[in-house]
């Protein structure tokens, strides 16, 4: 007897644990999107915006000085979150179809 005939339920199972749940509005070509739109939406003659300067203390040891140790570990950390929810956002794990395996093995 196999495991399949055993359970019937275990190709279930895999395809409810490799199930997404993704939010189609994220993705990483809304991503370089976002970045060229970014690019095209500042010049250096035009006035400072701040997204441009909150880049610039992330990515630049001169401008990092403008705020203190602790302000920049706090602009770090909120862009670390960002990108963990980004990540989330485009391959999430489905929390439910998970679950829903996890309780369907138990009950073998």
């Amino acid at each position: 007897m196999t495991s399949t005939q055993a359970n019937p339920l275990l190709p279930l199972i895999a395809k409810l644990k490799a199930c997404p749940t993704q939010d189609t509005r994220f993705s990483n070509e809304l991503l370089r999107d976002a970045w060229e739109r970014f690019k095209e939406a500042w010049r250096p003659e035009d006035e400072v915006i701040p997204s441009v300067v909150a880049g610039l203390i992330i990515r630049d040891k001169d401008f990092a000085q403008l705020l203190n140790e602790a302000e920049r570990a706090q602009m770090i950390a909120l862009s670390k979150v960002a990108l963990e929810r980004f990540k989330e956002k485009i391959n999430p794990p489905n929390k439910f179809g998970k679950t829903l395996a996890a309780i369907l093995e138990i009950s073998k």
